[in-house]
């Protein structure tokens, strides 16, 4: 198995700790390491590094180098802009069907928080054998612990030997939508994990977004000679932003050109895509804040408050709010709109 990590988010939603030129997985919380460094630690102890893969992009790989510099150059793959994840997998499953061959290609975000490593390899190896086997894609859900309005969804069908058959797959939903998904048994959290060879997910590209699929086969078809650099931002300047789920895998449930599996997860996991996904991995004091700054409070409940070092927040009086202050800004937001910070972070553009 080859481990390609995608690293090319902006973490607009954690905005002003995440931020243009830092990107969120270079970020600890509630680890010991940067979000990357975890994410490379926990493939490492079942994979050899030569099989681990980072995609980012130019922009970005400057803020990564100090935690990937022990990779080989060519585990490095660089895309000239970010395209979304519909680009950043099929850039390198194209690469490693060139190098070499039709191997088993498991897709991860950078920004995850797992425990369990050993659950979780498990996991990916049940995931092996399942893509091994036909020509299916395989993605891993997580049993839902709320009613998420931040976490796509995947619809399950029916049961076989160790994993299900995908039906659909859900965007983020509204409230009440996603109290409905909640209580049926039937829906999974889309924890963004595939595997699947390298064949089948082209060919999936191929049917579903042939532009991309001809855009980059024909680019990577010179990687390392001269100009390829040159023809690849070419050709990203023409591509269109789209996410792998809303590009390949919708199309697919809804045509049933090919058949995705989805395999239950087992271990505990987090995806830190918005500052609501810190009540899942920090402890709350007695009136149901998390306070990660030097604070003074009063009369303050089911807040975060989330500061600098040496820098004093005073609050007085309030509720529900997320307070992140950092050298580039000052977030104030209510709880329930955190998903909406990025639409803020467009605005100062």
């Amino acid at each position: 198995m080859h481990a390609v990590i995608m690293a090319g988010g902006k973490g607009e939603r954690l905005w002003p700790k995440s931020t243009r030129g830092r990107a969120k997985h270079v970020i600890a919380f509630g680890t010991r390491n940067v979000m990357i460094q975890e994410t490379i630690n926990r493939l490492k102890q079942n994979l050899p590094l030569e099989n681990i893969y980072i995609v980012t992009t130019k922009a970005q790989y400057p803020t990564l180098r100090p935690y990937v510099s022990f990779l080989k150059k060519k585990n490095i793959i660089l895309e000239p802009e970010g395209k979304d994840t519909a680009a950043a997998i099929c850039l390198a499953a194209s690469i490693l069907k060139k190098r070499l061959g039709n191997v088993t290609m498991a897709v991860l975000p950078a920004d995850h928080i797992i425990k369990n490593t050993r659950v979780f390899f498990k996991n990916l190896l049940s995931a092996e054998k399942i893509a091994d086997s036909n020509t299916g894609l395989v993605t891993i859900g997580i049993k839902p612990k709320y009613a998420s309005i931040g976490y796509g969804y995947i619809r399950i069908g029916r049961r076989l030997s160790n994993c299900y058959v995908v039906k659909r797959f859900e965007e983020k939903p509204k409230r009440i939508k996603a109290e409905k998904f909640y209580k049926r048994k039937n829906y999974l959290w889309n924890s963004g994990i595939f595997v699947w060879k390298v064949d089948s997910i082209l060919a999936a590209i191929k049917r579903h977004t042939p532009h991309l699929y001809y855009c980059l086969k024909d680019v990577v078809g010179i990687e390392g000679k001269y100009g390829y650099s040159v023809k690849l931002s070419n050709e990203y300047s023409r591509l269109k932003r789209v996410s792998i789920d809303y590009g390949v895998m919708e199309p697919i449930t809804k045509n049933r050109t090919q058949k995705i599996f989805c395999l239950k997860a087992g271990f505990d996991w987090v995806d830190i895509g918005s500052w609501s996904s810190l009540e899942e991995i920090y402890d709350k004091d007695t009136k149901g804040n998390i306070i990660l700054s030097n604070s003074a409070l009063l009369d303050v409940r089911n807040s975060t408050v989330i500061g600098e070092r040496g820098y004093k927040i005073g609050i007085i009086g309030v509720k529900d709010l997320i307070i992140v202050h950092t050298n580039s800004g000052t977030l104030i937001c209510d709880k329930n709109r955190a998903q909406e910070v990025k639409d803020l972070v467009k605005s100062f553009k």
